[in-house]
C-alpha cells in the first residue's frame, strides 16, 4: 500500500451486484485505489463490505468507500443524526487497514454549501487520519453555481480546507475530447485553475478524465488515455477519477467505456490499462514525493500558462517544441526536476533543452527513481549544453532529475 499518485474511477454499480473478479479487473486496469460501489446501511450486509476489504489488504491494495449516509447533503438531516452515521461508519468499517477514504459528494453550489463545511468538518473530527475526497466540477461550472461572483476559487477553496480540514479536492473537465480538439484550451485552464487553488489551500487535487465516449464528446484513444493522465500529473494533480468504466443497458449518452453493458472488456479496457501501469511503473510513486513549482508552454501554450522564456528558469536556458511544457519540481530533499510532455493530442513532436550552466548533470528517470539514463552530462563545456531531441508521442512525459554544478 505504497504512496502513489491515486488513479481510481466514479463507480455507479449496485453494491448487490459487486462480484469479487471486479476487485481483480480493477488492478488489472491499473486502478491504483479503487472506488467501491454505495453502500446503504441498514441495507447491504456488513459482511460482504467486510469481505471485500479482508480480499483488498491480501491483494495489497487501498479502498476509498461510498456511503449514502456520509454524503455531505444529508448534514441537512440534522447534524447529530449526521454525526451518529458518521460514526456508525468509521466504527464498523473505516478503520479497516484497506480503507484508503471516503468519497462524500460532488459539484456544491450554494444551497449546499453549510453542508459540504460542517459535514465534513464532522467527518475529519470523527476520522481525522483518513482522506475525503469531493469533486467541483468544471471551474465554469463551480463559478456558476457556487462562487456567483462573489468570491473566488482560491478563496473558497482555502476556507473550505481551514473550516473543514478538507484534503483532496477534485474537478472534472472533458472538452479534452470535443471532436474537433477545440477544447484543449478549455480543459488546462481547468487544471491551472484547481491546481493553484489547491496549493494555496493546502490540498492534493484530483482530476476526473473522460473514459468513456458521452454525450458529444469522443470515445478516446490510446493517445487521448496518456494525454488525460500525464499532462495533469505534470501540472501537479496528484489523483485521477476515470469518468466511467462500466456502460448500461440503459444510458442513452454513454458507450464505448473499458467495460460494456455485458461486462464485457473493451479494446478500450486495454488501452487504459497499458496507459496506467506504465504511468504506474514508471511515475506513480515519484510524482507523490514531488512538489510542483510552476509549468510553461511551449511553442503553443494553453490554458492561460506562461510560455517558457529566457529567465524564466535557472536551470533551462531555452527550448524548442512545437506544442510542449516545462513543469519544474522539487523532491524533499530539494532536488530539482523537470517534467518534458507533448500537450498536442494528435501529433509527435520532438523537444530539446539547453541546459544552463548551473546544471551538472541531467538524466532521465526511469522506475519512480531506481534507474537514471544519462540525459546530458557537462564535463568540461562552457556554456549552454544541448539534450538530445526527445521524440514525443502525443501527451508522452519523460521526467529529468537534475544535479546542479
Amino acid at each position: 500500500m505504497a504512496n502513489i499518485i491515486h488513479t481510481t474511477f466514479w463507480n455507479y454499480n449496485a453494491f448487490a451486484d459487486y462480484k469479487s473478479q471486479m476487485l481483480r479487473d480493477w488492478i488489472e486496469l491499473g486502478i491504483t485505489t479503487p472506488t467501491l460501489p454505495v453502500f446503504t446501511l441498514g441495507h447491504d450486509k456488513n459482511e460482504d463490505l467486510i469481505a471485500i476489504l479482508d480480499d483488498a489488504r491480501s491483494l495489497g491494495i487501498q479502498v476509498i468507500l461510498q456511503f449514502d449516509k456520509m454524503f455531505l447533503e444529508n448534514y441537512y438531516n440534522g447534524a447529530d443524526v449526521y454525526r451518529a452515521d458518521v460514526m456508525t461508519i468509521v466504527d464498523t468499517f473505516g478503520r479497516h487497514p484497506a480503507v484508503y477514504g471516503y468519497y462524500v459528494g460532488e459539484e456544491p453550489n450554494t444551497d449546499s454549501e453549510e453542508a459540504y463545511f460542517e459535514g465534513m468538518k464532522i467527518i475529519r473530527e470523527c476520522h481525522p487520519e483518513c482522506h475525503v475526497y469531493t469533486n467541483f466540477g468544471s471551474i465554469e461550472r463551480t463559478e456558476r453555481m457556487l462562487l456567483k461572483g462573489e468570491q473566488n476559487i482560491n478563496d473558497w477553496v482555502k476556507k473550505f480546507k481551514d473550516y473543514s480540514g478538507a484534503d483532496i479536492i477534485g474537478f472534472g473537465v472533458y472538452s479534452q475530447l470535443f471532436r474537433d480538439k477545440s477544447g484543449v484550451f478549455e480543459a488546462m485552464y481547468n487544471i491551472r485553475t484547481f491546481v493553484e487553488a489547491g496549493k494555496k489551500a493546502g490540498v492534493d487535487v484530483w482530476v476526473t478524465p473522460l473514459s468513456s465516449a458521452h454525450d458529444f464528446y469522443r470515445a478516446p484513444t490510446v493517445d487521448d488515455f496518456r494525454w488525460q493522465i500525464n499532462v495533469p500529473v505534470a501540472c501537479g494533480c496528484k489523483g485521477a477519477v476515470w469518468f466511467r468504466l462500466y456502460d448500461k443497458i440503459v444510458a442513452f449518452d454513454y458507450r464505448e467505456s473499458p467495460i460494456d453493458e455485458f461486462g464485457i472488456k473493451t479494446g478500450h479496457f486495454y488501452d487504459l490499462a497499458r496507459v496506467q501501469k506504465k504511468f504506474n511503473i514508471l511515475y506513480g510513486g515519484l510524482f507523490n514525493r514531488l512538489s510542483h513549482i510552476e509549468s510553461y508552454g511551449l511553442g503553443v501554450s494553453f490554458g492561460g500558462y506562461p510560455y517558457f522564456t529566457p529567465g524564466a528558469s535557472d536551470l533551462i536556458e531555452h527550448a524548442d517544441c512545437r506544442s510542449g511544457m516545462l513543469s519544474f519540481f522539487k523532491d524533499e530533499d530539494g532536488n530539482d526536476y523537470i517534467a518534458v510532455v507533448n500537450t498536442d493530442m494528435e501529433n509527435s513532436y520532438h523537444m530539446t533543452l539547453h541546459f544552463s550552466e548551473k546544471v551538472a548533470k541531467a538524466e532521465f528517470v526511469y522506475y519512480n527513481g531506481d534507474k537514471l539514463v544519462d540525459c546530458f552530462t557537462r564535463g568540461d563545456l562552457k556554456g549552454p549544453g544541448k539534450s538530445s531531441p526527445m521524440c514525443l508521442a502525443p501527451g508522452h512525459m519523460e521526467v529529468i532529475k537534475i544535479t546542479r554544478a
